[in-house]
């Protein structure tokens, strides 16, 4: 079929000829009418270590440019034959050797701010998943992989392991003093934070950090370190009465003085209360 103009072919092709014939004509086209991004991913992975009592964020240090040497996200871009959940699951196993799975993760936020990204137009899905504290195994685009400790205080998240310390600001989204994150980075963990915090009260998730079983006391220990508050402010009664409908007892720990501490798990439905 001959058109007299562009403007022509393109009317008949998006109104006038049928899906299969526009969808043909359009992979065909030199310069498509919208332009494409590049779309990646981004995985906030999150662990808490019982005996040190520490909440920990898994970061990998970049082997090339941008932000060579930086630490960041465990993510990378998707393929063409995948979701971002996909993506997600395999990009951490291949940077990191953690596997995570459909139901460890949520998806958080996408980040699309213009220039985000150096390399040109990225956007990026962000997930959240909790999971045990578990050995890494840096590979794929990764020199290395850590559990950085997290500790909130005041308004500040100081992200720590070895001498490497990193220090957001959940007032202006910023990374303060040497170490920095790439990209976007620090926002992202802050949006993951946040999203914990304003959300422990009514789908306690971030309980699945400790494990298939936890006690009352830990679980105060957990919500406390997002709080960045002694647990001990956390008045127990009050905290297991708001807690327990979404929990249940599923046996004893014995404990060496006095009376053994009630175990409870998370309940299948926990966001249905």
């Amino acid at each position: 079929m001959e058109f007299s103009s562009k403007q022509e072919e393109k009317h008949y092709y998006q109104h006038i000829a049928s899906e299969q014939e526009f969808l043909e004509w359009y992979k065909n086209q030199e310069h498509p009418m919208y332009q494409k991004p590049s779309v990646t991913v981004d995985m906030v992975l999150l662990c808490y270590n019982k005996n040190t009592d520490q909440i920990k964020v898994l970061l990998i240090q970049r082997r090339g440019n941008p932000y060579r040497n930086s630490w960041a996200l465990p993510g990378g871009f998707i393929s063409p034959n995948e979701s971002t959940g996909d993506s997600v699951i395999r990009e951490t196993k291949e940077e990191t050797g953690v596997t995570i799975s459909e139901k460890n993760i949520e998806q958080l936020h996408t980040f699309s701010t213009p220039e985000r990204d150096p390399r040109g137009w990225v956007i990026t899905v962000s997930y959240l998943a909790f999971i045990g504290e578990a050995i890494l195994s840096a590979g794929d685009d990764a020199n290395q992989a850590r559990w950085f400790s997290l500790e909130r205080k005041n308004n500040r998240l100081y992200l720590t392991s070895g001498d490497t310390k990193i220090i957001l600001d959940l007032k202006t989204q910023a990374s303060l003093g040497e170490d920095t994150l790439a990209f976007d980075h620090s926002q992202i963990i802050i949006k993951a934070f946040n999203r914990i915090v304003n959300k422990m009260d009514h789908e306690p998730q971030v309980l699945q950090v400790l494990g298939d079983t936890f006690t009352i006391t830990e679980a105060r220990k957990v919500f406390a370190k997002f709080l960045g508050v002694d647990y001990h402010s956390i008045d127990h009664s009050n905290f297991k009465k708001s807690l327990i409908g979404f929990l249940k007892e599923v046996g004893e720990r014995p404990a060496s003085i006095g009376r053994p501490s009630k175990l409870y798990q998370l309940k299948e439905n926990f966001r249905e209360k």
